[in-house]
Parts: C-alpha cells; sequence; structure tokens
C-alpha cells in the first residue's frame, strides 16, 4: 500500500473555509464530491487508500473494538461498515478478526435476542454474509504471485482459520437451534481457502429434480462443443460485491432452481467473482439432473505470471475445487499483457489438460485471437461486450469467428439496464446517486461515447415500438438484435441471484426475430451515433481492459480560432530506472472562439508497468 505524500508537518496548516465546506456538507454530498475527485484525478487515488488505512488504524478499528464490547444499538451497523472500508483500502486480513467479532454477536442476536432484534437479525446478516464472503475474496488476491498462488505465511493462515473456527461454530449452534445458518456462504468461502471441502448443507433449496421433473427444453439453442446450449446464460457477476444486494443461501439455491427449470440451464463465473463458483458448484452437486447443467468459468490473469504447466494445473485444479467437479465444461481464459507471449504457453497446457471440456477466450481482440488459432490451440469461444451500444465486434471479430467456427459469449448487451423499460423517458442519471450500480456508472460513459442522453433516449423509443409489434420488452428486443448475428452464440445476462427474478422476461427474448423492417429502423438510428469512433477510440474488443483513458477538457477563450497540440507524459519513480518523462501520446485540437472539447489520450496499460524492486513485484507507475 502506497504512503501519503502528505506528512504531519506540512499537514498542520488548515484551510478554514475549505474545513468549514466538509464540517457543513451532508454526507451524501460530501459522497458525491469524494467520487467525483477520485473520477477526474485517479492519480490520488493511492494517497486516498492510504489516508484510508491510517483513520482505519488509528481511529475506527480502535472504536469498532470498543463499541463491540460494550454491544451498543449502534455496533451491529457501525462494525460493518468499518469490515467494508477495511477490505476496500487493502486491510483485508485485519478485519477478519473484526469479522470473527461480528458473527459471534449477531448470531447471538438471531438465536437469542429480542424481537426486534431478531427482525433486524433477518434483514441484515445475509448482508454481513456477503461481506465476509468480499473479504474472502480481496484475501484471495493478495496469494496471487508471479509464480503462481503462494502459500499464505503462518500468520496469514492463522488469521483465515481463526475466522472459519468462528463459522463452523455458529454453524453447529444453527444446527441444534434447527434453522437456516445465515453465514453459509462465508463458511464455504473459507473452507475452500483453507482447501477443505465444502460440506453440503441444509440451506440446499428443495430440488424439483428428487420427483423426477427434468428442466424445461430452452427455446433456443445453439452448439458448442458438441453441446446443445440455451442462447441465453445467466452471469453471475453480481455475486461478486455485496454492491448489488445479498440474499441468503436457501433464496440463492431456489433461484438457481428457478432458472434452471425454466430452461436457462448455462451460467458464466469466474475464479474472481465472489463465491459464484463455490455456490454453483453446491447446487449442483445435489440436483439430480447434473447432465443438463452448463458452467462456463474463467482463469484470468490479471498480474504478470510466470507460465509454468504447474501453475497452469495447479488453477485447473482450484476451478475443480470450488465447483466441485471433475470436468469443467467450458474454460474461458483472460491474458492481460498482449506484449508478453506467454499467454500461448497458457493455452496451450490448457488445452493438454484433459479436465478442460471446451476452451475459451475472454476480452480477446481480433489480432490476438487469430495468433491464438494460428499457433494450433483450438478453441470453441470469446466472450466480449457486445450491445446496441458497443458494435465493436461487427467491425472485425465477428468475421473472423465465422471463418473459425467460434462464437461469441457476450456481456454488457443491456448496459447494465439501461436498455430497459425503466429508463424510457427519464432524465439522465447523476452518476454519484447511491441508487446507482457499478455497471450503470460504467455503462453510461459508453452511452457518452456511443452518442448522448438525447439520440439514447431515441433509441429507447425505437426499441418500444419494435417490442410492442411483438409482444414483448425493451431488453428482450436489445437482446434479440444481438442474437440475430450468425457469430454470437449466447447472450450473457446478469442475474441478482436471490434478489430479483427476471427468468421468464430473459426467456421471452428466445424463439423469434427482428424482421427487416426492425432492423432498418434500428439501423437507421445507429447510424446518428458515433459507434464507429468507438472503435477507433477504445480499439478492438477488450481494448478498454487494457488502457488508461485521460481526458482533459479544452476551451477556447480568446477571440480568434485556435489550434493546440495536447501531450500527455508519464512519469516514473526514480527507482524504475525509465527516463522521468515520456511523452505517451498527443493529439491535436483546432477550435473556434469560445467553444471548447473533451480531449482523451488513451494509454496502454503495458505502457505503465515497471519493475518495483520493494516489493519485487511488477506495478503499475501513477500518471501525471
Amino acid at each position: 500500500m502506497a504512503e501519503s505524500t502528505h506528512t504531519r508537518a506540512k499537514a498542520a496548516h488548515v484551510n478554514m473555509m475549505t474545513d468549514t465546506v466538509i464540517k457543513t456538507l451532508p454526507a451524501d454530498g460530501l459522497r458525491v464530491i469524494v467520487r467525483s475527485l477520485l473520477a477526474t484525478h485517479p492519480e490520488i487515488t493511492r494517497t486516498f487508500e492510504a489516508e484510508t488505512c491510517r483513520y482505519v488504524q488509528e481511529i475506527a478499528l480502535p472504536a469498532a473494538t470498543r463499541s463491540i464490547a460494550k454491544a451498543d444499538t449502534q455496533w451491529p451497523e457501525s462494525t460493518r461498515n468499518t469490515i467494508r472500508y477495511m477490505v476496500g483500502c487493502g486491510l483485508c486480513y485485519q478485519a477478519l478478526p473484526l469479522a470473527g467479532e461480528l458473527i459471534k454477536k449477531t448470531l447471538g442476536l438471531s438465536l437469542q435476542g429480542s424481537e426486534d432484534e431478531k427482525s433486524w437479525a433477518s434483514d441484515s446478516l445475509a448482508s454481513i454474509d456477503g461481506d465476509i464472503v468480499q473479504a474472502i475474496t480481496a484475501v484471495q488476491k493478495t496469494l496471487l504471485a508471479p509464480s503462481g498462488v503462494r502459500n499464505p505465511t503462518e500468520e496469514e493462515r492463522r488469521l483465515i482459520r481463526d475466522l472459519h473456527e468462528v463459522l463452523a461454530d455458529g454453524r453447529q449452534s444453527t444446527t441444534y437451534a434447527s434453522i437456516e445458518y445465515p453465514y453459509s456462504r462465508a463458511f464455504a468461502a473459507t473452507s475452500s481457502l483453507l482447501g477443505l471441502p465444502v460440506e453440503q448443507n441444509r440451506e440446499q433449496a428443495t430440488d424439483p429434480g428428487e420427483t423426477g421433473e427434468a428442466p424445461l427444453s430452452s427455446p433456443e439453442t445453439f452448439t458448442l462443443n458438441s453441446r446443445n446450449l440455451p442462447r441465453i446464460f445467466s452471469g453471475l457477476w453480481q455475486l461478486s460485491s455485496p454492491a448489488w444486494g445479498s440474499a441468503s443461501t436457501s433464496k440463492i439455491l431456489s433461484q438457481f432452481v428457478k432458472h434452471v427449470q425454466g430452461g436457462l440451464t448455462a451460467f458464466d463465473m469466474a475464479d474472481h467473482y465472489g463465491d459464484a463458483e463455490i455456490i454453483f458448484g453446491r447446487f449442483r452437486a445435489t440436483y439430480s439432473h447434473k447432465e443438463a447443467l452448463f458452467a462456463a468459468t474463467k482463469y484470468c490473469v490479471f498480474h504478470p505470471l510466470t507460465v509454468t504447466r504447474d501453475a497452469v494445473r495447479a488453477n485447473v485444479s482450484e476451478r475443480c475445487q470450488r465447483l466441485q467437479t471433475q470436468r469443467i465444461d467450458l474454460l474461458q481464459f483472460h491474458w492481460q499483457f498482449y506484449n508478453d507471449p506467454q499467454y500461448l504457453d497458457a493455452l496451450r497446457y490448457l488445452a493438454d489438460d484433459e479436465r478442460v471440456g471446451a476452451l475459451g477466450l475472454c476480452n480477446f481482440d481480433t489480432e490476438h485471437m487469430e495468433n491464438v488459432i494460428q499457433n494450433g490451440v483450438t478453441i470453441c469461444s470469446n466472450q466480449v461486450q457486445f450491445s446496441l451500444i458497443d458494435s465493436r465486434p461487427m467491425v472485425r471479430m465477428g468475421e473472423l469467428c465465422q471463418k473459425h467456427n467460434i462464437k461469441l459469449l457476450t456481456y454488457g448487451t443491456l448496459c447494465g439496464g439501461f436498455l430497459g423499460e425503466k429508463w424510457l423517458g427519464r432524465a439522465e442519471p447523476d452518476l454519484y446517486d447511491e441508487a446507482i450500480t457499478p455497471s450503470q456508472r460504467k455503462y453510461h460513459g459508453m452511452i457518452r461515447s456511443w452518442g448522448n442522453w438525447a439520440l439514447f433516449q431515441e433509441l429507447l423509443t425505437t426499441l418500444k415500438a419494435i417490442g410492442t409489434k411483438h409482444k414483448v420488452s425493451i431488453s428482450n428486443v436489445a437482446t434479440r438484435w444481438v442474437l440475430d448475428f450468425p457469430y454470437v452464440g449466447a447472450v450473457i445476462v446478469g442475474a441478482r441471484m436471490g434478489i430479483s427474478e427476471h427468468t421468464e422476461e430473459n426467456i421471452a427474448s428466445l424463439g423469434w426475430s427482428l424482421d427487416d423492417e426492425d432492423q432498418d429502423a434500428i439501423e437507421l438510428l445507429l447510424q446518428k451515433s458515433k459507434r464507429h469512433e468507438l472503435f477507433e477510440t477504445m480499439g478492438d474488443c477488450g481494448g478498454e481492459y487494457r488502457t488508461v483513458s485521460n481526458k482533459a477538457a479544452l476551451e477556447n477563450s480568446g477571440l480568434v480560432g485556435a489550434r493546440q497540440v495536447v501531450r500527455l507524459y508519464v512519469e516514473y519513480p526514480v527507482q524504475a530506472e525509465e527516463p522521468p518523462k515520456l511523452l505517451k501520446g498527443f493529439e491535436k485540437a483546432s477550435l473556434r472562439a469560445g467553444r471548447s472539447t473533451l480531449v482523451d489520450i488513451r494509454v496502454d496499460l503495458d505502457d505503465l508497468k515497471v519493475w518495483d524492486a520493494g516489493e519485487e513485484d511488477w506495478a503499475f507507475a501513477n500518471g501525471t
């Protein structure tokens, strides 16, 4: 964790006017401003995290400990919030003992508390369960190393083991009380992290398969590696964070049943989607019609890695252990750094592994997907973003897919829910509003790059008219537009398992097609957008994950037109042994008097990667 650049001595002088603003602003307003600062000045992120860590260690953690000891009325909520921001700023191990205390105290409320306390517990413990799963996921990320995955230190293992023992004791106490264990997900996640078997337990939802009832057939299927699969996959990304809400294990498992029985038998997940693999594995282990289920998971390399056969096989072993299976239906591979050709070795090792049923890619662009094919690795899919707003796969990717019979599995097709009835006729959202999800913040940026809010409303109006004609929703039309491309296998629709239910609406996207009149109406609207510029500014599919966008507002306040060259430099730390400043990009701008524009220069993440001698690892330098 980077240290703050402000020492106590330098921070001694206080701007009283600024302090007055901070003191008197409502908390929601202060959050809006902080989010805005971090979005517009990402270089302050590390300082923000460092100051948060110091606040936690000096003030918040001691206060939370005292609060638990007193057991006052505010301690459950305040302690949960403390755990959340400890995990958020990198203090995940330090948060584990606090989580253990929270588990013990809140479990006591659900078993022996007053009626009000039991009511609070029934509503809140599922959320705390999700928070602890996120903490365990953060712990897993700290174990990533250039060799693959390192073993926890003795102290790290002790902290994880202590938390697991608290969870195990709590599970035993609820067994005696014959009630659902509210921390089932956290117990399974810590068991998996410690290499212990994930026990099947009583939270399992009633399985219709036990009575012989098989899942319904999907109204529309495609073939992937000889398997017939529904053209809608249920995405489990939302299990990666409580930001989308949390539900009890029984509710989550019940919703798995509803999806499967309705014909949506395929699920997309990843090694970093919280406990998605674990909870799906628990569901499949006790489901009667296992052969009907299909799990597409991922092996994602976001950090520099020395690829060896052992490291790759170890990752496959972890996927199998979490999914409780001997064979992975589809393993999708993501590689962050294209300038490191080891991704070809990793893919060859995966192709050789008998436990990988089918091999796909995730967020590969056309050039590197073609390189994989030319090097003799057989792949059957590539997962990329594709929607009415982001149609980059149409430029180059689609042609290569058709040539080699590769299917696209697409995400972002509904733009975080923006392509739906809810937003028709609505004003442009405030991105810093508490009700806006992380996905919506991401996809709102895509909409602004594609056009503007007024044009987006025209698009929704067009989709609404087509939907009325076919007696389906706006989201069905948006999904159908993507499905009608021959190189698309399935659309991945995010599922907030146990929180909201959209199985029937999702199935309504299948079994029909847009006619020529529909396609013409949509195309007429899309011609008004900047869809072609998106490919130029963002790059091919997956480019957005490998570049940093640097935006600057440029205004001509003079009386005559003028030209300006905007240059972007990156400043490296001394230990990087790089020139002090390197030019990474430039853009020429020509503005008439009184006009303004937004300049966006993108830099490859590879270009910001430097060796951190202190950490003996790769790190990224902050751009200035």
